[in-house]
């Protein structure tokens, strides 16, 4: 069965292995995505995220632009095997000709250092979606993940402080370029400022259900509704703290059982045109059932199991992240 992956951080595992000095093959590596493990789990597209971490002391339009750079390297160096995905034409012609596809987005809007110019050139590079934050607050808007405060567990969400106004006239940019809004890791009052605004369909690209797992991370019902009445779409993350309800992130699994129960929270809530996936791959960890991209059947035989048809299965799995994107790109 096809698959389709709204975000990983591939690129940034790449550019540590490169700084470290012991550069990791994108063919073949240890990660949790390579290109031969893409094709033998018969990936349709694979979002690829330029992942900055405003925290580290890096420059993060450098860190962002250097993973852009590593993505355009990965597209020279196997254009019969993976290609780039600009327009939504482009995934039909991957598609025909035998290639996965692969979409470049940016997790962390803060690279953009609040200048809309910067967002025009990344878009000009080929970024095609991009969260607003991650888990720092920025330029542009307050995340939920507090990373320079207390980690509480689980996390208060951040009902308060929403998006600026560089982040209003962000939104509304990202909007007339058709670059896919992310409210993933937007705090709670951000997200509904984007409900609010916005005039297209935005996504959830790696978050689950908050009634399952009440981590700040995950969507509300609330917002799930709101989402699935704007045509919306939300990546059902495999991140352990994510999908478990645990005293302790230690004690927290990832299974496909339990993904299979938020996909099917996602459907009674919002409806299973929503669902998609959105693995959050190389960056998670702790113990994983699915810790490879080629095990996907384990994950789809789980959705079967909890009552999904087939036909359902197939919209989670391809079928309604194509649609979106071929809708909204």
């Amino acid at each position: 069965m096809k698959v389709w992956d709204l975000h990983c951080d591939t690129l940034s595992e790449l550019r540590h292995a490169e700084k470290e000095g012991r550069p990791a093959n994108f063919e073949r590596n240890d990660l949790h995505i390579d290109l031969t493990r893409l094709e033998a789990g018969d990936y349709m597209l694979q979002c690829l995220a330029a992942f900055v971490n405003l925290g580290s002391g890096e420059d993060p339009l450098v860190t962002a632009l250097e993973e852009i750079d590593i993505f355009k390297r990965i597209m020279a160096a196997y254009p019969d095997r993976i290609a780039p995905v600009y327009t939504a034409a482009d995934i039909a012609r991957n598609a025909a000709a035998g290639k996965i596809s692969a979409l470049l987005t940016v997790e962390e809007g803060g690279c953009c250092k609040g200048s809309l110019g910067v967002l025009r050139r990344l878009y000009e590079l080929g970024v095609r979606m991009m969260t607003l934050t991650w888990n720092y607050d920025n330029q542009l808007a307050a995340s939920n993940v507090k990373a320079e405060g207390p980690q509480l567990w689980p996390c208060p969400p951040d009902a308060h402080h929403g998006l600026t106004g560089t982040g209003l006239a962000f939104l509304a940019e990202m909007e007339r370029l058709r670059m896919i809004v992310d409210v993933s890791h937007l705090s709670d009052r951000g997200f509904w400022d984007v409900v609010e605004h916005s005039t297209r369909p935005f996504a959830a690209s790696h978050s689950n259900c908050r009634a399952l797992a009440p981590h700040c991370r995950n969507l509300t019902d609330e917002m799930i509704r709101a989402m699935a009445e704007r045509g919306c779409i939300a990546g059902l993350n495999y991140c352990t703290a994510f999908l478990d309800d645990q005293p302790a992130p230690a004690l927290c699994r990832s299974t496909t059982s339990l993904i299979a129960k938020h996909a099917a929270h996602f459907k009674q809530v919002g409806g299973v045109q929503m669902i998609a996936l959105g693995s959050d791959f190389d960056g998670i960890g702790g113990p994983l059932e699915l810790d490879s991209c080629d095990k996907m059947p384990l994950l789809a035989d789980a959705l079967r199991k909890e009552g999904f048809t087939e036909d359902e299965v197939e919209g989670i799995f391809w079928r309604n992240a194509r649609r979106f994107f071929e809708e909204n790109l």
